[in-house]
């Protein structure tokens, strides 16, 4: 039986230990503790990616998923409980966004055992990394990974949601090069780059493109002082789309933004795209998300398949042939000092993701 009390504890023992992206040493630690004491066979790569194995069940072995990292750099995270919901104090996002699903995987596991409720073979799967382009999902080595399916606790929304798809990205580093000059005695002799690459940011398409795609510049840097005609600025950005023939035209409708503009000006530009992830689809006969809408009905519930518009380890996993649907924790304004979770959605969750573990084996 699902521990509701002790679920919340865990949840905020978590969320209290710094985790940014990058900075995952001690949840780690943290996390081997405990798994350990669940009786896990628990493997840590360099990068404190984790793999925990229980192997006694029957079946064919199903990965629970979520990431130990928290967006963006806040520190010194102070939850509180108010009417049943969990915050931060306000001046910090809460973290929720993933460590409730790392909470519910943990109380799963113990329930499982309390219960003795037979289940296949499980491993909890908890990476690095995750908020800054699935980078622990990338960096983790796949091929010890025995699942084929499993279910990854990092999305938001009702309970019925289930997320089967989500975009492929592109990321754009571009760089624009100037000419520096004295901006007081000889301004014509340069050429601004800050200017080069504000125009190409306002020539672009961005922001919602279609119902599949969308675009963001999230970073500009450049410029050393007011008196000097800046000669280089730094720019990141994304396209994001499920449909990767839009993504390309998205992606090169960013470049041909940034290129037009340096010809313009006499300028140069150099551009270097990645592919961050690809895209996937999932369909209601694809058997983990079957066993996951089957699950919510009995919770009295309709379930509704979502395409999601941001990428989850699920991506990386699925390009290796390990098929996973996203669950909501119930998590809301995750990346923000507003960011709230629902005690009685975290314990839902809970409650669905056990029964989805009983009906794998």
């Amino acid at each position: 039986m699902i521990n509701e009390s002790r679920l919340v504890q865990t949840f905020l023992d978590l969320v209290a230990i710094d985790s940014p992206s990058g900075q995952e040493q001690a949840i780690a630690d943290d996390l081997v503790k405990r798994f350990t004491a669940l009786g896990g066979e628990v493997v840590r790569d360099e990068h404190h990616n984790l793999i925990a194995r229980f192997p006694n069940g029957r079946g064919e072995w199903l990965m629970l998923s979520a990431h130990m990292d928290t967006a963006g750099t806040d520190v010194g995270i102070k939850p509180q409980i108010r009417d049943g919901m969990i915050f931060s104090d306000g001046t910090t996002i809460l973290g929720g966004d993933d460590k409730s699903g790392v909470a519910v995987i943990l109380e799963i596991l113990l329930s499982l055992q309390e219960d003795g409720t037979a289940h296949p073979p499980l491993e909890a799967v908890i990476s690095v990394s995750e908020e800054v382009g699935l980078q622990g999902a990338r960096w983790l080595d796949k091929g010890q990974i025995r699942s084929r399916s499993g279910v990854i606790l990092d999305g938001g929304g009702p309970l019925s949601n289930i997320v089967v798809s989500a975009p492929s990205q592109d990321s754009l580093r571009v760089t624009v090069y100037g000419r520096k000059a004295h901006a007081g005695a000889e301004p014509e002799k340069g050429i601004n780059a800050i200017r080069v690459a504000s125009e190409a940011i306002a020539a672009m398409p961005l922001g919602r493109i279609d119902e599949e795609t969308t675009a963001n510049i999230g970073v500009i840097q450049g410029g050393t002082a007011t008196n000097i005609v800046p000669d280089e600025v730094f720019i990141r950005g994304e396209a994001r789309s499920r449909n990767d023939e839009k993504l390309a035209k998205q992606t090169a409708a960013m470049v041909a933004a940034f290129e037009e503009a340096a010809e313009r000006h006499g300028a140069r530009v150099e551009v270097k795209i990645q592919r961050s992830y690809n895209s996937y689809t999932l369909t209601e006969a694809t058997p983990i998300v079957a066993k996951a809408m089957a699950a919510i009905q009995k919770l009295g519930q309709t379930p509704v398949l979502k395409a999601s518009g941001g990428g989850t380890d699920g991506n990386i996993y699925a390009e290796h042939g390990i098929y996973c649907c996203v669950l909501s924790t119930g998590m809301s304004q995750v990346h923000t000092t507003n960011e709230n979770i629902a005690i009685s959605a975290m314990v839902a969750c809970a409650r669905l993701l056990q029964d989805i573990v009983a009906n794998s084996e």
